[in-house]
């Protein structure tokens, strides 16, 4: 007889909703993380009196009928967390103008159509098909079988017919001026890729989970959303094992029956589940002689996605300097030329970096008197070979000095300094390359075509952004509602 029902690996955004939904069902679940701390990188830290999130600023589908408010309903947390809507969203800087971006669509679409008159047309048409992918891949079922192609085609017409394209077909059909494009497709950069190589699907994701119910940040600590699940968790029966790490899936014949953690300790569980890294999954915890040689072939051929170097930082004063919390600042008008550099593990002199100044939105984030500041640039784990304290520098001047032009004498105001590099994310989350957001949402590894929840072991199922529909935290949030509707059909099935 099996220790329990279900065994999570990993106790991050996907791992927690779906192990509090399948113990709300009367399910025995029992979650294993290895850090001391729930929430993967929905977490946060503190330093000499001021505290930063790790990489989570802000969230989509937090407001009254999102799918995190949803998520918080179901678990009776709303009242327990308290979300800040962020209006307008952000600002993008460029070298001959600025351009404030709403949280509301509609908003959004008449902003653009007044600075563009002669594109409206094109501009809603885009957002039309955006809207009926994202509805169309929300409402696919986990049960449903992608290999029956009528099937999908009449069900999901959009999906199917855009399944394989860029996001920069998309564009190219719809719209001419090329500043308008960029503006269109400047949220790519939330995938870490380029309008030319994110998928539509990708795109639809992001943009609708930021459109449909706004963008807001906790109010307080980003890491009070996954601490609050972990205590509904536990009230529900579920039981949270921190510091443990699992060394390997026990696998017998084709089902996993189990875990071995690191501390030699075994549980058996009638479900696995593994919210990790899906390269670790396999080729660490479970060994590439168990695995089917077509699934393996696959997984080698997949791309993670790219990573960050975030500088956080406490400084004196306040930043009356910055209109909004959330600014995005480009020196040129084109998306590609960034991503041509890190294709060869360079950033170059023109890339744009991330200015983000939580505490005008959380003053509990800083002392009285000072503020944080957050600077980031996208980047590759394979930018330094072991990203020591000499590269940290070098890029950590970088952004102060660019940050500069918006915060005078800001070299001066710094009281505290942190860094966060790929190498962290992957030490942290065990994502391969510190994948920021599991696999890149090229049209070959989105929607339909990334891995699926079940997998070639009988019993073991995946979540999180490495399984559909992806990245972020809404992403990761419905990616747990669809692994625990999944498995709960198991057992009712009485598939043990």
């Amino acid at each position: 007889m099996a220790d329990t029902d279900v065994i999570i690996v990993g106790a991050g955004m996907a791992g927690l909703t779906c192990g509090c939904l399948l113990a709300q069902k009367g399910l025995k679940v029992m979650m294993i993380e290895k850090n001391q701390k729930v929430g993967g990188c929905c977490t946060s830290f503190e330093k000499e009196g001021f505290s930063f999130d790790l990489s989570v600023q802000s969230l989509g589908e937090c407001q009254k009928g999102g799918r995190i408010w949803h998520l918080l309903e179901k678990l009776n947390l709303l009242d327990e967390i308290h979300f800040i809507p962020l209006e307008p969203a952000r600002e993008y800087h460029f070298p001959d103008r600025k351009v404030t971006q709403s949280s509301r669509l509609n908003t959004h679409i008449e902003n653009l159509s007044s600075l563009f008159p002669k594109e409206g047309k094109g501009i809603v048409e885009i957002y039309a098909i955006l809207k009926k992918i994202y509805e169309e891949f929300s409402a696919v079922p986990s049960s449903f079988n992608w290999f029956e192609p009528s099937s999908f085609s009449s069900g999901y017409p959009f999906l199917s017919r855009y399944g394989e394209k860029t996001y920069g077909d998309l564009l190219q059909g719809f719209v001419l001026d090329p500043f308008l494009k960029m503006l269109l497709s400047i949220r790519s950069s939330y995938a870490l890729l380029p309008p030319e190589e994110i998928s539509i699907a990708g795109m639809a994701g992001i943009e609708m989970s930021y459109f449909n119910y706004g963008v807001s940040c906790i109010e307080g600590r980003v890491e009070q959303l996954p601490s609050k699940m972990g205590e509904a968790f536990k009230k529900m029966g579920g039981q949270i094992l921190t510091g443990l790490e699992v060394e390997q899936i026990v696998i017998k014949g084709k089902k996993a029956i189990g875990v071995k953690l690191k501390d030699g300790q075994e549980m058996t569980g009638n479900v696995v589940i593994s919210n990790i890294d899906a390269h670790s999954t396999f080729s660490d915890l479970i060994g590439e002689r168990h695995i089917p040689s077509g699934f393996r072939s696959k997984l080698k051929g997949m791309r993670p996605s790219l990573s960050y170097y975030i500088l956080y930082l406490g400084v004196a004063g306040g930043l009356e300097e910055l209109s909004v919390s959330n600014n995005e600042v480009f020196f040129e008008n084109n998306l590609q030329k960034e991503y041509e550099s890190l294709s060869k593990n360079q950033i170059s002199e023109e890339a744009p970096f991330y200015l983000l100044a939580p505490s005008k939105v959380n003053s509990s984030h800083a002392p009285r008197g000072k503020s944080t500041l957050c600077l980031s640039y996208k980047t590759t784990y394979h930018f330094s070979t072991d990203w020591n304290q000499r590269v940290k520098d070098k890029l950590s001047q970088c952004l102060i000095r660019k940050a500069s032009a918006f915060i005078p004498n800001l070299e001066d105001r710094i009281v505290v300094k942190s860094e966060t590099t790929p190498k962290t994310i992957e030490q942290w989350t065990h994502n391969r390359w510190g994948a920021a957001y599991g696999w890149a949402q090229i049209p070959r590894q989105s929607g339909i075509y990334r891995l699926t929840r079940t997998t070639p072991f009988a019993n073991l199922y995946l979540t999180g952004h490495w399984t559909s529909p992806g990245g972020g935290i809404a992403g990761v949030v419905a990616s747990g509602e669809l692994t625990a509707e999944a498995v709960w059909s198991r057992f009712e099935k009485g598939e043990q």
